[in-house]
């Protein structure tokens, strides 16, 4: 077992324009801080939340920062926030170091598909390897791997129809969409041709932008690179990824690109990062957002069944529509975050609350956002808190007490 201390990693949204990612220890005291303002959108152009901040952060085991600047670039930034390099990529929520520090990074491009009998544009999520310098090496199309397996490929296709039937439905521009022409007309020859001559930003930017998200099918949102499953399911190295949209977890092979795997539609709703646990089994944190409720759940892959779940008391008290996320801590318990209310929990094996935090407004700021906290992540802590020796700053409150989030 790791007996290293652990900090918790966490960028909030509220950091926008110069986006801060701290650790910070149980009590809320400051361990370390990276900063840096590479790659962020104007204020003065009013960027939409989703594109302010870092999307997501992860540190090696330097003490670097990998940051995520939503559909711009990907960062590694030195302990001292020095930047080592800017990877110009589309990318988006998540990011796997592997051990010979390749990055793997979710990213996205618009591209024209054959959804099951008519052609409409959705927003394909890539798969992008990144050497150690920051070079972008190869990019895989998750909506090719999924659509390797038969019945996903009819989850898809069935997807992308309905999602363009009720786009088509409504109708765009209607009255009170308040859309400039100009913008009209650019954002039709991207769903008529699934290409843009600008910059590909720009091109996501407007497909997202459209009511109804006709074009976000996978909304792929975690990335993880697994070891062999005890069982022979998978291998290691294999992928496990997640997609909001279709409420699906799945693992796909790394060398074959085919999916080995995968679980979720009827007994997930809107999911996110799944974990694989020492014995084989899924950690996944369930938004529920059709029951507006939700839940922790341990799934055993190997018979597809649920084997533990965890929901709040009384289970509309805990409710995370957007992000959210839950891992393992060292000793057996879970790190919870709730991203919506800009919190993070701790939940015994038995369901019992012991330790909580709230961003305060001090920090995060006196209105609350759609995600506040993308993901809380425990990390270890040695080297920086050798770094941080004497600094006490708190930028949480906690607790040690139970209850309820």
């Amino acid at each position: 077992m790791n007996t290293e201390p652990q900090g918790l990693l966490f960028s909030p949204a509220s950091s926008y324009p110069t986006p801060v990612a701290y650790v910070i220890d149980r009590e809320g005291a400051i361990l370390h801080t990276w900063s840096h303002t590479h790659g962020q959108p104007r204020p003065q152009d009013d960027p939409p939340s989703y594109l302010r901040g870092w999307n997501h952060v992860e540190m090696d085991a330097a003490g670097n920062l990998f940051a995520v600047v939503p559909l711009r670039a990907l960062l590694k930034l030195t302990p001292d926030s020095h930047l080592e390099w800017a990877c110009d990529v589309a990318a988006h929520h998540d990011l796997a170091i592997t051990a010979d520090g390749t990055i793997l990074v979710l990213t996205e491009t618009p591209r024209r598909v054959d959804g099951g009998g008519s052609a409409q544009v959705v927003l394909d999520n890539l798969i992008s390897t990144v050497t150690a310098d920051g070079v972008v090496k190869s990019e895989a199309s998750l909506y090719d791997i999924l659509r390797t397996d038969a019945e996903l490929r009819r989850l898809i296709d069935a997807a992308v129809q309905r999602r363009g039937a009720a786009f088509r439905s409504r109708g765009w521009p209607v009255r009170g969409d308040d859309v400039p022409d100009a913008v009209v007309a650019e954002t039709r020859a991207i769903l008529r041709t699934g290409s843009h001559d600008g910059e590909r930003r720009r091109a996501l930017r407007l497909l997202r932008a459209l009511p109804g998200s006709p074009c976000d099918v996978l909304h792929t949102n975690t990335i993880e690179v697994l070891p062999a499953h005890p069982a022979g399911i998978w291998s290691q190295g294999d992928l496990l990824v997640c997609m909001r949209e279709l409420d699906t977890v799945a693992v796909i092979g790394r060398a074959d690109g085919r999916v080995r795997w995968w679980w979720g539609p009827g007994e997930l709703s809107g999911p996110h990062q799944p974990t694989m646990l020492p014995d084989g089994r899924l950690l996944i944190f369930d938004n529920g957002r059709g029951e507006q409720r939700s839940r922790l759940v341990v799934m055993d892959p190997a018979t597809d069944e649920i084997v533990w779940s965890w929901t709040a008391s009384p289970p509309e008290s805990f409710f995370c529509p957007l992000a959210g996320g839950a891992e393992p801590l060292p000793g057996g318990n879970l790190l919870v975050t709730n991203s919506t209310a800009g919190g993070a929990f701790e939940l015994t094996p038995d369901g019992r609350v012991v330790w909580e935090l709230s961003l305060p407004v001090e920090v995060y700021g006196a209105d609350r956002g759609r995600v506040s906290i993308y993901r809380m992540s425990a990390v270890p802590t040695g080297a920086l808190v050798r770094r941080a020796a004497g600094r006490t700053a708190a930028v949480v409150g906690s607790t040690g007490k139970g209850g309820q989030p």
